[in-house]
């Protein structure tokens, strides 16, 4: 009887092993996600018609989205990885200083760390912290439009058998201040010149789910 228990006992450890183990390697994911992305931007109109003068607004919408993740499990308790996101998405038209700007965010891609917390066998907490590239083009401005950013998230990673997973995840990433100039024509026979500036935000609620080899 007690071999038995002790065999027993090391085929559950062996066991747990196991399904610890297989939480290292590689991994490929496709997510959606629910994305709310805005620009708070501010405008000063340097000539025109009417003189100088500042205003202020947001071009902001939620819109879904889809992509892919690729990432590395060094141990069950850290992973790097990386995501893109290959979809244009629109991000609603607002007004800066009087005008209509329309924003649309494309090309969007991060590079990520991702400690983990190992709840049990088949699940994890984890935490990321992202560095997020994308390109941004506000209509009827040129200038900068290459937004970078850092970001942060917290998800739940589970397991549905060996390899397959599923996550759910909340992130948030605030790029740097991005600025254009818009000319138009004032309708006296001259032109407006307004500098916008604004600072783009992007919120996210993703699922994804994956294979791990």
């Amino acid at each position: 009887m007690n071999k038995i228990l002790k065999l027993s006992a090391i085929a559950l450890l062996a066991s747990s092993v196991s399904a610890m183990a297989q939480k290292t390697g590689t991994s490929i994911a496709l997510f959606g996600a629910i994305a709310g992305a805005e620009v708070d931007a501010s405008g000063n109109e340097s000539s025109g018609a009417s003189g100088a003068q500042t205003g202020s607004g947001s071009v902001g919408k939620v819109t879904p989205i889809a992509g892919f993740d690729i990432g590395y499990n060094f141990t069950p308790y850290f992973a790097i990885g990386a995501t893109y996101i290959p979809m244009e998405a629109k991000i609603g038209t607002g007004r800066v200083d009087g005008g209509s700007i329309t924003g649309e965010l494309k090309d969007h891609y991060t590079i990520y760390i991702e400690p983990a917390y190992v709840v049990n066998k088949d699940a994890s907490l984890y935490a990321r912290l992202q560095y997020a590239h994308a390109d941004m083009t506000l209509s009827g401005a040129t200038g900068s439009n290459k937004l970078e950013g850092w970001g942060a998230g917290i998800g739940l990673k589970t397991f549905l058998n060996a390899n397959t997973f599923i996550r759910a995840e909340a992130n948030y990433t605030e790029y740097d201040k991005i600025s254009g100039t818009n000319v138009t024509s004032n309708g006296g026979g001259g032109t407006t010149t307004t500098t916008v500036s604004g600072t783009p935000y992007l919120a996210q609620g993703i699922i994804s789910i994956g294979y791990q080899f």
